[in-house]
């Protein structure tokens, strides 16, 4: 069994973590299954999973013949990819595909990712023994959109890495408000600071942490046409455990975000005792429940309005936070995903 873990180490922020994480379970957990994967850099394979190099080509370049050769000179059973099988891959596979914003939002995505994504992973989930998705949300989108059999689509689910917990150490900045996210059209980061440049009366900062994706400038020059600067901070990527340092700190997390297949930072701010004000788009319904404050997206007065209710009753989502984040497990993710390849295995 060969995991293709090629994204680590890329900033992919969700992608990156459930991929990360399931290695970390499957290789404790995975009894009767011998693991491998592909990675740009060998260290990152945890215990108990075999490092097979691959020099991180262009993308391009790796899906198409690199890593086909690679497997070529593996003795495998399955191998398990995200959102793509290489077209020059014949062996069994199964893979991962976290949402479908490239198909239903195509404009607020790069414009070779977006082609290349809609080209090819609809035969991909034609070609995978299973599909692994991360919500019912996104498995009822891919129903919808690939006719693929429904017993052929399972939820695994995200789950919440032990570091985001309420307990351990914080910024010792003057209280924010914490957007987490790329900086990328369907994040919708100009939302958050529309919506920051509506709060009156509060002494708060806004700190907004994820790497860019081209909004950069565009977020900066909307600061300063607010007159913010000074009171937003762009921090860019930061490492898991600065961001659980900084989940822990805020006074409540803002996704504004115009889709979600299922909305990592939900869980991770909930688990780590923090508010929640969100979008009702995609999955966030489903991931949140009624531990979070949803609004409409695009409306920065609603998300503003969102913000006072969770300082107002802060204690109040706190609390449920704490009891939805239980729900979601890394070790869960494993079980379902080890279910998924004994599936697919019985089936080659």
């Amino acid at each position: 069994m060969v995991i293709d873990a090629g994204v680590l180490g890329r900033h992919r922020t969700g992608d990156e973590t459930h991929v990360r994480e399931l290695l970390k379970e499957v290789g404790r957990h995975a009894t009767g299954l011998r693991i491998g994967a592909v990675l740009g850099d060998p260290g990152l394979a945890p215990h108990g999973v075999t490092a097979l190099e691959l020099a991180p080509f262009n993308q391009f370049t790796r899906i198409a013949w690199e890593l086909p050769r690679l497997l070529r000179s593996v003795d495998l059973r399955l191998a398990h990819f995200q959102y793509l099988v290489p077209p020059l891959y014949r062996g069994p596979s199964v893979i991962t595909v976290h949402d479908l914003s490239f198909e239903l939002l195509p404009e607020l995505e790069e414009r070779f990712d977006g082609w290349a994504l809609r080209r090819f992973v609809p035969v991909s989930a034609r070609r995978a023994r299973v599909i692994f998705t991360v919500s019912e949300w996104t498995r009822q989108d891919i129903l919808r959109r690939y006719h693929v059999p429904p017993e052929r689509v399972l939820v695994t689910l995200n789950g919440v890495s032990s570091e985001f917990r309420p307990d351990g150490p914080r910024p010792n900045r003057p209280p924010y408000i914490l957007f987490v996210g790329a900086l990328r059209p369907r994040k919708d980061p100009l939302n958050a600071v529309e919506a920051f440049s509506r709060l009156e009366g509060l002494d708060l900062r806004l700190v907004m942490v994820g790497p860019d994706k081209g909004l950069y400038p565009r977020v900066e020059s909307l600061i300063d046409r607010h007159g913010l600067t000074g009171r937003v901070e762009l921090k860019g990527y930061v490492t898991g455990h600065e961001l659980a340092a900084m989940y822990r700190g805020a006074e409540c997390v803002l996704l504004p975000s115009l889709y979600e297949g299922f909305g990592l930072p939900v869980v991770e701010a909930m688990a780590s005792g923090t508010p929640v004000v969100a979008t009702n788009v995609g999955a966030i319904p489903e991931i949140a429940g009624d531990a979070a404050i949803l609004v409409p997206p695009s409306d920065p007065d609603a998300l503003a309005q969102g913000v006072n209710r969770a300082l107002d009753a802060r204690d109040q989502f706190v609390e449920r936070g704490f009891d939805r984040a239980k729900m979601f497990t890394w070790n869960e993710v494993m079980r379902r995903t080890i279910d998924g390849y004994r599936l697919a295995l019985r089936t080659c």
